[in-house]
């Protein structure tokens, strides 16, 4: 599954976001699990696919943070659920 494959973007929802502190060998590991198959830096499962740009570096005055950047393409209809599910994978508490 992907736009270029499908009919067309249409049916599809795409968001990019900015992933801060969470290196990308973590993303790998879980998006592995949820992946029925893998392509360079694409995970496709049924109606969806992310992409992981590299890991870089990002400096906040006196600490550094990596980031990555997450591209989420999925079908309109499980968008929402999909984004849901993405976010409490990845979700992290502060202090």
């Amino acid at each position: 599954m992907s736009c270029s494959e499908s009919a067309g973007c249409d049916n599809y929802t795409i968001k990019k976001l900015e992933m801060r502190g969470i290196p990308r060998s973590e993303f790998e590991r879980t998006l592995e699990k949820m992946a029925e198959k893998v392509i360079d830096d694409t995970y496709y499962g049924a109606g969806w696919q992310v992409t992981l740009s590299a890991e870089r570096q990002e400096d906040f005055r006196s600490f550094s943070m990596v980031v990555v950047e997450v591209t989420i393409a999925a079908e309109k209809h499980q968008f929402d659920s999909f984004l849901l599910t993405f976010r409490k994978k990845f979700l992290r508490g502060g202090g």
